[in-house]
């Protein structure tokens, strides 16, 4: 590949209406210097690449002309990477400083550059000796993509209690002002019915989404069962207007309360209840996982009417492990402006729980068993290198 270094250096400096004398100054080098990469006579060293990008305001890769799909590739290595050194339990501190920095210089405008802030880092990010280079890292990445939910969530969850204050009042605003909040406001004002609806679904979505998990019904450390039963009251009134137990928008929230219910009935001595809450859920797996091909599901809420939410195949890797296997999962999502309200569902998720301390109980039960089983035939994983193949 031929390298084009010396004259993005002259482009890239005459956009930041630099001279070349200037630019030798802030670099510590000679403009004869810079001349002679200008002029491609010579490159620059190794070593400077990542200060001249850094005065240019590019990246090395930017620098030097790199293809867009060459960089795509260096970036999904460089989150690979990372990711495989923050899930160690002992993963080496100054690793991951030097990958989160590669990140940071080369690949904040990668098509995948939120992949650090919603893979799991938390326990490596909030580290003392990492946290400042996440820090420089989220405000490179609030530059390009402002008040960015996946980075401002996993900043309050990891920041210390010393900076966490100047962090929000720097990058967010008071409850009420968001994006979506205002223009709700607006278009309800202006009797925009057009641009209202999908405002309006959005919010009365997040504020069932929010009727649906037990944490803003609980105290901290609080027993979770005491309001499932709350919950699965809500889901039946939310869902009025289903017109079949086929599946619809609501599939993750019905799973889990279902099961959840069962695991209830279990411990209330009411086991055939329980089978029927266990078979019913394994009936919506079943169903669910036949999906292949994109479709659309039914909202089965008149106040909701009008909201597209689709399903389709895919394959994830569980622990988001880089290297782990890919199980077959149905991914869920609907879309509203740039926001995206998603989530999959994992055959194995559901496995593990009927296999758990809740429904040990019916462990011995011939039809639990063969409903066990039923969910376990839907597990199906494959290894990353044979996505390579397909494609």
């Amino acid at each position: 590949m031929k390298l084009l270094i010396g004259e993005n250096i002259r482009n890239f400096r005459k956009k930041n209406d630099l001279t070349q004398e200037e630019l030798a100054n802030r670099l510590g080098v000679t403009y004869q210097s810079v001349s002679r990469w200008e002029n491609g006579s010579t490159y620059p060293d190794l070593e400077l690449l990542p200060a001249i990008s850094e005065v240019l305001e590019v990246t090395v890769d930017e620098l030097l002309g790199m293809p867009q799909a060459e960089k795509e590739k260096r970036a999904l290595e460089a989150f690979d990477q990372l990711r495989r050194e923050c899930m160690k339990s002992d993963y080496d501190a100054d690793t991951v400083i030097a990958l989160i920095r590669d990140i940071r210089r080369n690949y904040m405008k990668s098509e995948h550059a939120w992949r650090p802030w919603v893979e799991g880092n938390d326990n490596a990010f909030r580290d003392p000796k990492i946290l400042p280079e996440v820090r420089l890292m989220a405000d490179e990445y609030l530059k390009l993509n402002f008040m960015s939910p996946h980075v401002l969530q996993t900043m309050a969850r990891i920041e210390s209690d010393e900076n966490i204050k100047e962090f929000l009042e720097k990058h967010t605003t008071c409850f009420d002002c968001s994006e979506r909040a205002l223009l709700f406001n607006r278009y309800l004002y202006k009797g925009d019915r057009e641009k209202f609806e999908p405002e309006r679904h959005y919010q009365l979505h997040n504020a069932f989404s929010h009727l649906l998990c037990p944490r803003y019904f609980l105290k901290l450390d609080e027993d979770e069962h005491a309001a499932d039963d709350f919950m699965e009251k809500i889901l039946s009134l939310i869902r009025a207007d289903a017109k079949d137990d086929k599946p619809d928008m609501w599939i993750e929230d019905r799973m889990e309360l279902g099961l959840k219910s069962a695991i209830r009935l279990i411990k209330n001595n009411n086991k055939e209840m329980a089978l029927e809450k266990v078979t019913t859920a394994v009936k919506l797996l079943e169903e669910t996982m036949s999906i292949t091909d994109e479709v659309s599901l039914p909202v089965s809420c008149r106040f909701l009417e009008g909201m597209k939410w689709s399903a389709k195949e895919d394959w994830q890797t569980p622990s988001n492990d880089p290297d782990g296997k890919e199980e077959r999962i149905i991914f869920i999502c609907t879309h509203i402006s740039n926001i995206c309200r998603c989530y999959c569902i994992f055959p194995r998720r559901y496995y593990k729980t009927l296999q758990s301390t809740g429904f040990k109980a019916l462990q011995d039960n011939p039809e639990f068993i063969n409903l066990c089983e039923r969910v376990k035939a839907l597990i199906i994983e494959r290894n990353p290198s044979e996505k390579n193949i397909e494609t």
